[in-house]
C-alpha cells in the first residue's frame, strides 16, 4: 500500500502555552517517534517474521478503527490529501492493554497506467506520505511496534 518513496512520520507532540501555541509538533527532520521510508518499513515487517521482535512475541492483538475520512484537497493530477481519525486498541499477553488515539494526514497517489488506472492489478491508490499525530503528548505505552 506504500509508494517506493513513502515518508511515514510521527512527530513528537509537546504541550505549549501562550506565544508557543501552534508549535506543539516537531518539524520534519527533527526528533520524531517515526521517520521511516519504504526500506525501514519493509525491515520492520521482516523483523516480525524472525521471532526476534520480543515486543511482539507472541503477536499483539490490534484493532484499528478509522473514522472521519475526508479528502482535503487535490494536490495535482495524481495525488490527493486525505485526513482521518484513528483509535487503535492493542492487547498483548495477559495484562497489557494500550489505546492510541489521533489523526493521520495522508497523501495518496494514483498508480497504474493513465486512463485504465482502475483496472490493472498494480493500479489504484498508494500512500505516498503518512503523518501520524497522536492526541497524547506523553507516550506511556511500552513500545510503538505497531503500524498506524
Amino acid at each position: 500500500l506504500f509508494t517506493d518513496d513513502v515518508r511515514y512520520w510521527m512527530p513528537i507532540i509537546t504541550n505549549r502555552t501562550g506565544r508557543d501555541l501552534g508549535k506543539e509538533r516537531t518539524a520534519f527532520g527533527e526528533l520524531a517517534h517515526f521517520e521511516e521510508n519504504k526500506t525501514s518499513l519493509t525491515n520492520r515487517v521482516r523483523r516480525l517474521d524472525t521471532g526476534m521482535a520480543w515486543a511482539e512475541t507472541p503477536p499483539s492483538r490490534v484493532r484499528h478503527l478509522v473514522t472521519n475520512v475526508e479528502v482535503m484537497a487535490r494536490l495535482n493530477d495524481t495525488e490527493i490529501s486525505v485526513r482521518s481519525n484513528f483509535l487503535i486498541y492493542r492487547s498483548h499477553l495477559e495484562y497489557d492493554c494500550e489505546v492510541f488515539a489521533g489523526m493521520r494526514d495522508d497523501v495518496l497517489r494514483r498508480v497504474g497506467s493513465g486512463a485504465d488506472a482502475g483496472s490493472g492489478s498494480d493500479a489504484g491508490w498508494q500512500i505516498a506520505k503518512r503523518t501520524i499525530i497522536l492526541d497524547q503528548s506523553v507516550v506511556t505505552q511500552k513500545n510503538l511496534g505497531i503500524f498506524f
